[in-house]
């Protein structure tokens, strides 16, 4: 059951099956307009994975960040 105050904050939005993304704490399908922060002040990058799933298009994952422990061995 969907909560009543959920801000669907954007590390919580997973991309689902039909172009569509999901709050993974409430479990609400949610669209650009009901993410936290607003779409238009995420990165390009964010912007263009999400656009790339709509769409159908097989979006390449986010970059990982390297570990500064294990970069140069």
């Amino acid at each position: 059951m969907p909560m009543l105050a959920c801000i669907h904050y954007v590390s919580w939005v997973v991309p689902i099956d039909g172009g569509k993304h999901q709050c993974l704490y409430c479990r609400e399908t949610v669209t650009k307009k009901d993410i936290y922060p607003k779409f238009e002040d995420l990165g390009l990058d964010y912007q263009t994975r999400w656009d790339r799933h709509e769409k159908g298009e097989v979006a390449a994952p986010a970059p990982a960040k390297q570990d500064a422990s294990t970069s140069g061995r």
